[in-house]
C-alpha cells in the first residue's frame, strides 16, 4: 500500500507505506506536517474502508495517470497531425490508440473526497465509483466532515 497526501502549509508531497499513527505526519520540506486522525482500516477482504488520514469512508476511484503529461501527449498529437497535415487523420487515430492502451493498462487508485490523499497497491470496494461533483461539492462548500 502506498498513500500520498500533502502538506498544507507548503503543499509538498508526503508519501507514507502503511496508514499513519495518531498525530502529525512531518514534513520534510517545512517541518510543519499534516495531522492524522489514526483510524485507517481495511475490510476483511483487504479493500479499503476507512482513510488513515482524515478518518472519511467516502472515496472515488480513478485511474492511476498524470493529467499534465496527458494534456502534453495530446498536444503533442494534435501538433503533429497540423505539421504533418497529410497523415493528420493516421496520427490521430494512433493517439486514440495510445490513449486506449493506455486506459486498459494503467492501474486504479482510491482517492479520498475529504482529504484528497491517495491510495495504491490497495484493493477498491465495489462501491467505490468513480468521482461524483455532488460529493466533492458537500465536503468542500457545505464544510461536511468525515464521520468517525
Amino acid at each position: 500500500m502506498e498513500i500520498n497526501t500533502y502538506c498544507p502549509e507548503c503543499e509538498n508531497g508526503i508519501f507514507l507505506d502503511r496508514f499513519p499513527e495518531k498525530g502529525l505526519i512531518h514534513c520534510h520540506q517545512c517541518s510543519k506536517g499534516r495531522w492524522a486522525t489514526g483510524t485507517g482500516g481495511l475490510n476483511p477482504d483487504g479493500s479499503l474502508y476507512k482513510c488513515g488520514i482524515c478518518g472519511g469512508t467516502e472515496f472515488y476511484r480513478r485511474k492511476d495517470f498524470n493529467t499534465k503529461l496527458g494534456l502534453w501527449i495530446i498536444g503533442l498529437g494534435f501538433g503533429l497531425a497540423l505539421i504533418f497535415h497529410t497523415w493528420f487523420l493516421k496520427i490521430l487515430i494512433a493517439m486514440a490508440i495510445l490513449d486506449f492502451i493506455l486506459y486498459w493498462l494503467l492501474p486504479e487508485i482510491g482517492v479520498c473526497y475529504y482529504c484528497e490523499s491517495i491510495y495504491r497497491g490497495v484493493p477498491l470496494p465495489s462501491k467505490v465509483v468513480g468521482f461524483d461533483l455532488k460529493i466533492h461539492d458537500e465536503y468542500k462548500f457545505k464544510n461536511k466532515t468525515p464521520v468517525e
